[in-house]
């Protein structure tokens, strides 16, 4: 079985405008001084650092809830959730969401309007938007977990009980490459013993140019498998080099530099690999083809007793993470984590490489700080974010899996 191969001014010159006479300094100067009073935290700004920005967004769009106080889980239907489990953007201002509970995955369509979006237009893993038993075979999922876009528009799927990740063609259901299994029947944990094909409860995905990244979650590793292969060929979280038969004949859960323990989604960019480090709450990057993790998100440092939800405080803060289930990049290279047991999302600034840690979060979804963790139901808060995604607009689509909805959070600006 073989994967086919995806790929993913010169300034005129002006009409000379006139001299006009310019506003008197007196004007000028009480301008100034009736917009610091208006505003007075303008004072406090400084072009020379990043600020942070510690009050929610709100939304504009909310999915699969006909309002943004409702929380009901509905009968499973064409615009309904049930512990969803993660989040992709298209490339269309739409995006797919793997539906755990209903073992589907569901697509819903952009949207320009506000308040309740439209309901879901495409089932992968169903017959039809009302049904949610269990399968195996080519259009089948069993509790579906993470989902990517390749870059032909096909779709990779995580279906996590099935052991197993499915590939499907454009404009397809039925999957036509699997990952994980010797066929679309099998369904067993690591189903020909513990290798470089094998799979145990995978979630996360991604996608770039060289292949496909997988966050072998129970086998605490992440899997990169280069394009038209199904035996992977790095591996992280199980120790140096990384592409060894010991590494890929291992999965107990670590720490440090080298160690993962539970990994629950992956992202990718030019600058390498970050994967959500759920067990040991903190987001770790990779630089590709390196094992040897070279930057921390969550924690202090890499030392083994840096391994504590909220670093061991009582509340969370900028520099802290509990429980964190999935990442997402945008254009500039900025990292959104959603905290899930903080019951936010937080965004962190494009990174200059100065030293083992990555930089505090500067941007909180959910929260109106970074101090607190309390969930609800509103238009700016959550209960549970498992979920994020970004797509080419700068628009925020957070999966908040226990309110049983998606929100979309309309042209972030960072």
């Amino acid at each position: 079985m073989h994967l086919r191969t995806y790929r993913p001014l010169q300034c005129e010159a002006q009409d000379q405008i006139p001299d006009l006479p310019g506003p008197s300094p007196l004007l000028i100067l009480f301008v100034v001084l009736l917009m610091q009073a208006a505003y007075p935290w303008l004072g406090s700004l400084s072009p020379a650092k990043s600020v942070s920005i510690t009050s929610s967004p709100v939304a504009r769009v909310v999915y699969a809830q006909p309002d943004f106080t409702t929380y009901t889980l509905y009968a499973t239907g064409q615009n309904t959730l049930k512990n969803a489990g993660s989040i992709a953007a298209d490339t269309h201002g739409g995006f797919y969401v793997a539906d755990y509970g209903n073992n589907r995955v569901l697509h819903f369509p952009a949207t320009l309007g506000i308040g309740a979006g439209p309901a879901a237009d495409q089932v992968y893993g169903q017959p039809d938007f009302t049904s949610h038993a269990v399968h195996d075979g080519p259009a089948g999922l069993n509790y579906p977990h993470g989902v990517a876009v390749d870059p032909n528009g096909g779709l990779y799927i995580s279906d996590m009980f099935n052991n197993r990740i499915l590939h499907y063609p454009l404009a397809s259901t039925n999957a036509d490459h699997v990952y994980g299994q010797p066929n679309c029947v099998n369904t067993r944990s690591n189903s020909w013993g513990l290798n470089a094909g094998s799979l145990f409860q995978p979630q996360g995905l991604a996608v770039d140019s060289t292949g496909l990244y997988v966050a072998d979650s129970a086998n605490n590793r992440v899997l990169h498998y280069p394009s038209r292969s199904m035996i992977a060929d790095r591996v992280y979280g199980q120790g140096t080099p990384g592409n060894s038969q010991a590494n890929f004949s291992s999965n107990g859960s670590g720490n440090g530099a080298t160690g993962l323990n539970d990994p629950r989604d992956v992202a990718v960019d030019s600058t390498g690999l970050y994967v959500t480090d759920s067990g040991n709450h903190r987001v770790v990057h990779y630089v590709l083809g390196n094992p040897i993790a070279d930057r921390v998100y969550g924690q202090p440092n890499f030392a083994a007793a840096s391994v504590l939800a909220n670093q061991g405080l009582a509340n969370p803060t900028a520099a802290t993470l509990n429980k964190p289930t999935q990442v997402a990049l945008d254009s500039t290279g900025g990292l959104y984590v959603a905290d899930r047991n903080n019951n936010r999302v937080v965004y962190y600034p494009p990174y200059t490489q100065t030293g083992p840690n990555g930089p505090e979060a500067v941007r909180v979804f959910g929260q109106r700080g970074f101090t607190t963790s309390g969930s609800s139901t509103t238009a700016s808060s959550f209960h549970g974010p498992g979920g994020v995604a970004v797509d080419t607009k700068g628009n925020v689509f957070v999966l908040d899996i226990f309110n049983q909805r998606v929100l979309k959070f309309v042209g972030i600006v960072n």
